[in-house]
């Protein structure tokens, strides 16, 4: 199902599908609800208009340090991913998506706690601009974490493979591990290649988001929200 959301105030966009993830979230949402968020500055726009919103919901669960950071500030509260027993909706930007609900995510460095709240989550939703919706994911080279030791074999594997990786520059992730980002892999098939990718010794997790897909997807632009709900 696809509708589209009219919207004619002179909003940015990242508030703009922030705004309508909070909407939706708010038909449902009671005082047991736990939400989770994303890593980034779209996700950021979320927890501020979450916490403006004065809702009542049980407490937020962060996908990482900076997104703690940004609930704290907010004032809102907040249980670690490590005592969260479940998740009601999680909400987070994208770097890719597809209209089926598969996306690339890891611009951030926090896919693996990312993926793992997705994975929990009852209702997944990302909020992102329109140029984030594609036909076909490859684009965006794809992050991939990695133990720092496994370097040499993963990229070694990764290369087999016909995939171009570089390490992020400067770049530690919350869990202590590097990032290299991968250009040149097939994304035809997305999520077998998410199953391939993690089964080669040393990934911690890759940005492929296709074992768990988004249920909803808005696409802002200066006119509205592209509000995709998938089944």
């Amino acid at each position: 199902m696809e509708s589209f959301i009219s919207n004619t105030a002179d909003e940015c966009v990242r508030v703009k599908a922030a705004s309508a993830a909070l909407n939706h979230i708010t038909q449902t949402i009671t005082a047991e609800t736990v939400i989770g968020i994303g890593t980034g500055a779209t996700a950021e726009v979320f927890v501020q208009l979450l916490a403006q919103s004065g809702v009542e919901f049980a407490h937020c669960v962060s996908s990482s340090e900076r997104s703690s950071k940004a609930i704290q500030a907010a004032g809102l509260k907040e249980i670690a991913l490590a005592d969260c027993e479940r998740v009601d909706f999680y909400v987070d930007g994208i770097d890719e998506g597809l209209s089926n609900g598969i996306t690339i995510k890891g611009g951030g460095a926090a896919l693996g706690r990312e993926k793992v709240i997705a994975c929990m989550a009852e209702c997944f939703i990302t909020i992102s601009d329109e140029g984030r919706l594609v036909e076909f994911l490859g684009k965006f080279p794809l992050p991939i974490e990695i133990l720092p030791a496994a370097k040499t074999p993963v990229v070694l594997a990764l290369q087999a493979m016909g995939g171009k990786p570089v390490q992020r520059d400067g770049c530690t992730t919350d869990n202590g591990n590097i990032i290299l980002d991968v250009a040149g892999l097939d994304m035809s098939e997305p999520a077998e290649l998410e199953m391939r990718l993690n089964a080669i010794p040393g990934v911690v997790e890759n940005g492929i988001f296709a074992q768990c897909p988004a249920k909803h997807m808005a696409f802002s632009n200066h006119l509205g929200v592209r509000w995709l709900s998938l089944k």
